[in-house]
């Protein structure tokens, strides 16, 4: 049990807030009537010429560069007040299909504005694009209201909303060709023609979802006649209505791909149902460790394991090893155990486990097994890459989402749709957290939420559990712009070093984002902070460690930030102080990271051996490393809280909260390094970067939160302490916490600090452009320096990124003597607002609080606030 364990926060004060409503400027100046009339009118006029003529309608449904009933149509509306959604509502049969955003820069026609109105001509104008399909009629009455904006007629109710979508038009279009294949598709398929000319070419063809089950089903049909006239084949087809997902994986020779590629004006391109066709996802682990440097463990004493709170989703691990037998649930319904051809290819399932169950066996202060039972569901096998080469990976035949999803049903609910799952009782009723160090290597995020992200966000919502998702490893070459030779790198002092790599790192950000489904809203994601417990042991030929300190990330970690530039990863743990080498000795000079810890760095896991012995273990490294020590983090958590003192004020939890207390204090225990988040901004300015807030958005696409500290909040200090809670909270409804401060703190001066941190599950709006439809938020609830004298700490992310995922992660600090204010307490209010439509069920959440002073501050902080707990009416939330 914890010296100094975790204390309970007081029952909150319930509070329905009515402030002032909200009125949101308009920032976004907009081109005279005329000038619209000018600009988009042509588009209007051909279609109002088409409509009542069939024969120019059918012209214009055979033209894919025009507008026409039953094909997407794209508005994008350079605004920030209008409402389109409720445009949208106005005009039957004009179906929803979503929304994006991005930037352009101002022009004549559209500039951003100051609060007094005036055109700047330097800031990006915000655009949002909303994606509808319309039919006849919809485009009809569409092209009616067009004619009375045109005219300078009164536009009356209920289509009023119209007039400003007219004025803020900035295009209107069809969803075309260009859309449909993405850039990563095109890459793709250049690539894999010129070095496998004559083999057949796989790719997931993604549909508009459409309610309608007939429309849907009309759409696969048509994809799979066109498929089957070209000679491939339709291999596998998904749809998941509550994600708004619809998609099927194809397999077509290579000349049906070149003539996508040299005519996408023609043939499935052009097809309206369909919205993008995108290479197939590839999970695998690419670079595997070399079983050659296994060296043997000791057995695991037997122990008494409770049932599996944490679940792993992975390759088929070594049941009978040392360090994992008979501490496995393995369900493997599709039987892949069964293309594993010898023991010596179960590496990934087997390490990720190894690292959940026991964390890293290197360490030189073990703190053993977790007393839990791991279910594991494998979703990978080894398949050939070469001669004799095999790499783990998802089914090649199959949709990795749908494999996902069925997974997840059978856990949680025990029946589904796929081949060895009927109906059931749920495999895995008593998990809490989910492990998926897995990333899609052919899907990068680029602004846009995958499928893959959206299902894992309603997974968690739906099922009440924590997902920790790896954030991935990016493999490509990092461009060394400043070195001549290789020497004067390799040579360079530590930090010299880590300067140099840092600013190459940050000038090619665009090129190392997060891998899906890392990009999710409900998950954690984990990078891998470039740390481990092997002292230094020297480098494999033309290689170096090329950072001094542990509290950056890894090189190949992916970097945020993520959806509508929230902070992610959210955390760092450690991920092996990873090496990076180069090919040449001089310019230009690249580096990449060495995928093969050997002797050299890494965490320790269990692994097979040569010959599939079960006794073995490996240095591993990366961003899968990394998140499966955050659920062994989880799992030394959740004992911690499980050996809580039963009595006041010490809490007990409630089961049905693990995964947002779990949450919350994974989060919790994170904290930047101020040294490296200087060093990261000043690089950021170097490279160019202007504005402070941008700068520190840098530091935090690399540390996001920052490197996880544990023992942080397992066990408190003389000098420090934690309080948690826990309750469901409604859309306008504002908890209010009490803190107690310790009386000797008053006027007394010295470093103190406040970190606060709530995390919740959030519904989703699949459709809207904000997507998560619970934002939460902690804030001063009285005195603005908390009764402490303190303000913002600056070692942390922006204001404007605190809340933009499902954590709320804010650090106070300060070192003046005050006077105590709000009798006395630390007054915190958690607020929840509906932020993508109307929010109408209870939102479960967790928060934590540290106060801590000093150690040049004479005072027990934790026995202090832990007697005026004991004061008051000890009643956990």
């Amino acid at each position: 049990m914890a010296e100094r364990p975790l204390l309970g926060l007081l029952q909150p004060n319930r509070t329905t807030p009515k402030g002032p409503p909200v009125t949101i400027q308009e920032k976004v100046a907009a081109p005279s009537a005329d000038r619209q009339v000018q600009r988009v009118g042509p588009k209007f006029d051909r279609l109002s010429q088409a409509l009542p003529d069939a024969q120019r309608l059918a012209e214009l449904q055979e033209d894919p560069a025009a507008i026409a009933p039953e094909r997407a149509l794209v508005f994008e509306i350079a605004s920030t007040v209008v409402d389109f959604h409720r445009a949208l509502s106005q005009i039957s049969g004009l179906e929803f299909l979503g929304e994006d955003e991005d930037e352009v820069e101002s022009d004549d026609d559209f500039a951003t504005t100051d609060k007094y109105g005036n055109r700047r001509g330097d800031k990006a104008v915000p655009r949002r694009l909303f994606f509808t399909l319309p039919d006849a009629t919809a485009l009809r009455e569409l092209v009616s209201l067009w004619n009375r904006y045109k005219n300078g007629e009164e536009i009356t109710r209920p289509h009023t909303e119209w007039k400003r979508v007219f004025a803020h038009l900035s295009d209107i279009r069809p969803w075309g060709p260009q859309d449909r294949v993405t850039e990563d598709a095109k890459q793709e398929w250049l690539e894999r023609l010129r070095d496998f000319p004559d083999d057949p070419v796989r790719f997931e063809v993604e549909f508009w979802y459409r309610a309608a089950a007939a429309l849907r089903e009309r759409a696969h049909q048509r994809l799979t006649a066109v498929i089957g006239e070209a000679r491939g084949q339709l291999l596998d087809r998904a749809t998941i209505p509550e994600i708004q997902y619809d998609a099927a994986l194809v397999e077509v020779r290579p000349e049906f791909v070149q003539s996508i590629l040299d005519h996408p004006d023609i043939g499935l391109a052009t097809f309206d149902e369909i919205m993008v066709l995108r290479p197939q996802s590839l999970v695998t682990d690419p670079h595997g460790p070399d079983l050659e440097e296994a060296i043997d463990t000791e057995p695991d004493e037997e122990a008494e394991l409770a049932p599996p709170v944490a679940a792993l989703l992975d390759g088929m691990p070594m049941a009978q090893h040392h360090k994992l037998a008979d501490r496995l649930e393995i369900d493997d319904p599709d039987d892949f155990a069964a293309q594993y051809g010898q023991a010596a290819q179960q590496k990934h399932g087997t390490s990720m486990a190894s690292l959940i169950l026991h964390g890293d066996l290197n360490s030189a202060a073990p703190t053993g097994p977790v007393n839990l039972r791991l279910y594991v569901r494998p979703v990978m096998y080894p398949q050939p890459v070469g001669f004799d080469a095999f790499e783990e990976r998802m089914p090649p035949d199959k949709l990795a989402i749908d494999l996902i999803w069925r997974a997840f049903i059978r856990m949680f609910e025990g029946e589904g749709e796929g081949e060895g799952e009927g109906d059931e009782e749920p495999t895995a009723p008593t998990v809490r957290v989910v492990n998926m160090s897995l990333g899609d290597l052919k899907r990068r995020f680029a602004g846009v939420l995958s499928p893959w992200a959206r299902l894992i966000d309603y997974l968690a919502w739906q099922h009440g559990v924590l997902i920790l998702v790896s954030a991935g490893n990016i493999p490509d070459p990092v461009p060394l712009e400043e070195i001549a030779v290789w020497s004067d790198f390799e040579d360079a002092a530590p930090e010299e070093r880590e300067t140099i790599l840092l600013k190459a790192i940050l000038r090619n950000r665009a090129h190392r984002r997060l891998l899906a489904p890392s990009e999710g809203l409900n998950s954690l994601t984990i990078g891998a902070a470039h740390f481990d417990e092997i002292g230094p042991n020297g480098a494999g030929a033309m290689a170096v460690d090329p950072y001094a300190s542990p509290f950056l990330p890894n090189p190949s970690s992916a970097q945020g930030l993520g959806y509508l530039r929230g902070v992610k990863p959210e955390l760092l743990l450690p991920g092996g102080r990873e090496h990076v080498r180069t090919h040449t000795n001089t310019a230009p000079i690249s580096v990449t990271p060495v995928r093969q810890p050997g002797r050299f760095f890494g965490i320790g896991a269990a692994a097979p051996g040569t010959a599939g012995e079960m006794s073995k273990k490996l240095n591993f490294s990366g961003t899968s490393v990394s998140t499966a020590l955050a659920t062994h983090g989880t799992l030394r958590i959740l004992e911690a809280l499980e050996e809580l003192p039963a009595e006041p004020p010490h809490p007990a939890v409630d089961p049905s909260f693990h995964a947002v207390v779990l949450k919350a204090l994974l989060v919790h225990a994170a904290k930047w390094d101020s040294e490296i988040a200087a060093k990261i901004e000043e690089i950021s300015k170097d490279n160019g970067t202007g504005y402070w807030e941008h700068r520190r958005d840098d530091a935090a696409r690399l540390l996001g939160f920052g490197v996880v500290d544990i023992d942080r909040v397992i066990d408190c200090a003389e000098n420090r302490a934690t309080l948690i809670g826990w309750n469901t909270i409604h859309a306008k409804e504002t908890d209010e916490f009490r803190i107690p401060i310790p009386a000797e703190l008053e006027n007394l001066g010295g470093f103190r600090a406040v970190t606060a941190t709530v995390a919740w599950l959030s519904p989703l709006n699949i459709a809207h452009r904000m997507y998560r439809m619970a934002k939460l938020e902690i804030i001063h609830g009285g005195d603005k320096g908390l009764s402490l004298g303190v303000g913002n700490a600056k070692d942390q992310p922006s204001h404007n990124a605190f809340g933009r995922g499902t954590v709320f992660h804010r650090r106070w600090a300060g070192d003046d003597a005050k006077p105590f204010v709000d009798d006395g307490d630390i007054v915190l209010n958690v607020s929840c607002k509906p932020s993508a439509g109307d929010l109408d069920v209870p939102i479960p959440y967790a928060v934590a609080v540290t106060l801590e002073v000093g150690a040049d501050v004479p005072v027990a902080v934790y026995e202090r606030v832990r007697e005026r707990l004991r004061q008051q009416v000890a009643v956990p939330v």
